[in-house]
């Protein structure tokens, strides 16, 4: 059990001890230069720091408190949330709902997964991640026009 020179010390930084209001006592064996700060007895710094911060006892007492009960308010059997509806990409959504409801394809498990892994979340959430079918790129990438199949589909049905 070896006692090292510094363990009844605390390093604090210039900002710290003007913190603390102990500014005066650099320069005296208080409070010790070293690097880019000083070491302070660690009574002294209790000390200082009830002085400086009064009500700090109380706010972590709080603080604690809150924790607890939100530990609490989380272990409880939470209802299941409903699925939120999804503003953006709104047409690839219902593009992969009906390849989903098409049972036993390739198309319909890989359907299945994008609307059900959490990964892919921003795709349906993030306004960043928002298709724009009427942009040059979209129509470049995707020739076939199956936008415009789709839309057909729609007037058809009307």
């Amino acid at each position: 059990d070896t006692k090292r020179v510094y363990d009844d010390f605390k390093f604090v930084t210039r900002e710290e001890v003007d913190q603390l209001g102990c500014a005066k006592l650099i320069g005296t064996p208080m409070l010790r230069g070293y690097m880019h700060g000083y070491f302070i007895d660690i009574g002294l710094y209790n000390r200082l720091r009830a002085v400086a911060n009064p009500f700090e006892y109380e706010e972590y007492r709080k603080k604690k408190i809150r924790e607890k009960l939100e530990e609490k308010r989380a272990s409880r059997i939470a209802p299941k949330k409903k699925r939120k509806e999804h503003i953006v990409n709104a047409k690839l959504i219902n593009r992969l709902q009906t390849k989903v409801e098409k049972k036993g394809t390739k198309a319909s498990k890989e359907a299945k997964v994008l609307l059900e892994d959490n990964r892919f979340g921003n795709l349906f959430d993030n306004p960043d991640f928002e298709i724009n079918e009427e942009s040059e790129a979209f129509k470049l990438r995707n020739a076939s026009g199956f936008s415009k199949a789709k839309s057909a589909e729609d007037m058809d049905s009307d």
